[in-house]
């Protein structure tokens, strides 16, 4: 009898135990804490509450507080380039891309990779990552929630409209000198 009860209670204290895990997993978000990483050099974590906080202080301008709306959280890492184990961290990550079936938009050799995690609504993303290196450092992004690319747009808009002069402050730094040499060699 004894044995009958502890196995029905390992049963469904194992039942119910994976079922929780499952559903406090949140689509989109890639655990960023991997064993054995470097300590990043910049390390940034925006999570539900403050977005929330962010929420309230926007009341006056909805089209802030309903792209904040979307979004669960946001987890940005960058290491040194010289950080031991940065390559198999970037294996790492993009192991969990795939397994995940994360669908790849962008890849530049080494430097660049924007992966999409779409919800099964049409246009809508549960989860973005972006990889990338620059001289000095390797940055990892993870923005996710219920990102609707259709609503993102439409507020995007009402942004340009309130201040037209938003796009003359967004600066984009690349060195396109280096671009034109290489095609004239």
């Amino acid at each position: 009898m004894k044995r009958l009860t502890l196995t029905t209670l390992f049963v469904t204290i194992c039942f119910f135990g994976s079922t929780y895990a499952q559903t406090n997993v949140i689509r989109g978000k890639i655990d960023m804490k991997l064993p054995n990483n470097p300590t990043p050099t910049i390390e940034v974590s925006l999570d539900q509450s403050f977005f929330n906080l962010f929420i309230n202080f926007t009341l006056n301008l909805p089209e802030f507080s309903e792209y904040a709306e979307m979004i669960d959280g946001i987890y940005i890492q960058s290491y040194d380039k010289q950080s031991p184990d940065l390559k198999n961290m970037k294996n790492e990550f993009q192991k969990t891309l795939k397994t995940e079936n994360w669908e790849q938009i962008v890849k530049v050799k080494d430097e660049l990779y924007v992966s999409m995690l779409f919800d099964e609504t049409p246009g809508v993303l549960n989860g973005i990552f972006i990889s990338f290196t620059e001289k000095q450092n390797t940055t990892f992004v993870n923005i996710f929630g219920e990102i609707d690319f259709q609503k993102l747009g439409v507020l995007f808009a009402k942004i340009m409209e309130t201040s037209p002069d938003f796009m003359k402050k967004i600066k984009i730094d690349a060195n396109f000198a280096n671009i034109s040499d290489k095609k004239s060699e």
